[in-house]
């Protein structure tokens, strides 16, 4: 991922495109996770910050102003759903789900809290970028793996 993100900003003379990148919050509670994600979109996006729980993400959220958040459900001392249900009182920016959970319920409760994007944490990095491009443009994105496993016949 890293070769296609880098190919497609880069311009012919070696120098950073000209519109300014995103600015992106990363929220999960598994350090190595948030290692790897930074690495994979920082070439594309800025990592404004990482933050390991809910209500860390509030804090940093008020004081960054990120365009997108990229959130994890399930997490210590405030769960994702939790802080952007409280982020939604005062508008927020984007959010994009990034998780385990692959029950339809989950995804509905992520878009009846305004989610821009739900994506599986078995997913390539490059589908992660794929929904917060959408997220940013007001599209919501859901992942492939559960598309497809839920057109699937019973």
């Amino acid at each position: 991922m890293g070769q296609i993100l880098g190919e497609t900003l880069k311009n012919p003379n070696g120098a950073r495109p000209a519109h300014p990148r995103l600015k992106i919050l990363l929220a999960d509670d598994n350090p190595a996770l948030l290692r790897e994600l930074q690495r994979a979109l920082d070439k594309e996006f800025e990592i404004v910050s990482t933050v390991a729980d809910g209500r860390a993400l509030l804090e940093e959220c008020g004081r960054l102003h990120p365009e997108v958040i990229v959130t994890d459900i399930s997490m210590p001392v405030m769960d994702g759903f939790e802080a952007v249900a409280t982020l939604r009182r005062g508008g927020t920016p984007k959010v994009v789900f990034l998780t385990v959970h692959e029950e339809q319920a989950f995804v509905e409760e992520a878009k009846a809290l305004g989610a821009m994007g739900y994506v599986l944490k078995r997913s390539r990095p490059s589908v992660l970028a794929d929904a917060i491009r959408s997220a940013n443009d007001g599209r919501f994105f859901l992942c492939p793996e559960l598309c497809s496993d839920w057109e699937r016949p019973m």
